[in-house]
């Protein structure tokens, strides 16, 4: 998803990057971040959200470039490892039961498989209970961007294991170099 205005406002629609604030994909806005010399800071480049206002991006102030990044595979334990080694990674995920959860383990039963909200997969555990399946499920630890007033100061677990809302099937890890 495109999180900044800079992406938004500056995006000139030859990725999928380029729907504003109605979203997008995060390797998209790598991409945009790598052809464009990389992000400035939020105090130089506010987000407004918002698709207007035209383009106020500006080179001499960079902040941080994106010197590469990797889509990793699909597999859950490939993924775990990738954490475990890298740090937190970008993932994708259908956000649809995030918008009802009061802790514990989310593990909806179903969950369609529409890619709609940008989140990063910080850490995993197993043995967190979930209320709708009554017992305890292993669990992906996600840091989402509304807040800290968000139920569990602004993280998510969801099931682990079954690829619950799609979650495990677009991971992405970016290696940034700051300026």
């Amino acid at each position: 998803m495109c999180q900044s205005d800079h992406c938004l406002q500056c995006d000139s629609g030859e990725t999928d990057c380029d729907s504003g604030c109605d979203g997008g994909l995060m390797n998209s806005a790598f991409e945009y971040t790598l052809k464009s010399g990389g992000l400035m800071r939020e105090e130089d480049y506010p987000y407004t959200g918002t698709d207007r206002g035209g383009c106020k991006f500006d080179k001499t102030k960079i902040a941080a470039k994106v010197a590469n990044f990797s889509v990793v595979p699909l597999d859950e334990e490939q993924i775990a490892s990738n954490l475990v080694k890298n740090g937190p990674l970008v993932a994708t995920i259908n956000a649809v039961f995030m918008q009802t959860y009061v802790g514990g383990v989310s593990c909806p039963f179903i969950c369609s498989k529409r890619l709609d909200h940008g989140v990063l997969l910080v850490g995993y555990g197993a043995g967190a209970y979930s209320h709708i399946r009554l017992k305890d499920k292993p669990y992906w630890i996600i840091k989402n961007s509304w807040g800290e007033n968000w139920v569990e100061k602004g993280y998510y677990k969801i099931c682990r294991g079954t690829n619950i809302c799609d979650v495990d099937s677009m991971v992405s890890t970016v290696a940034a170099v700051s300026t």
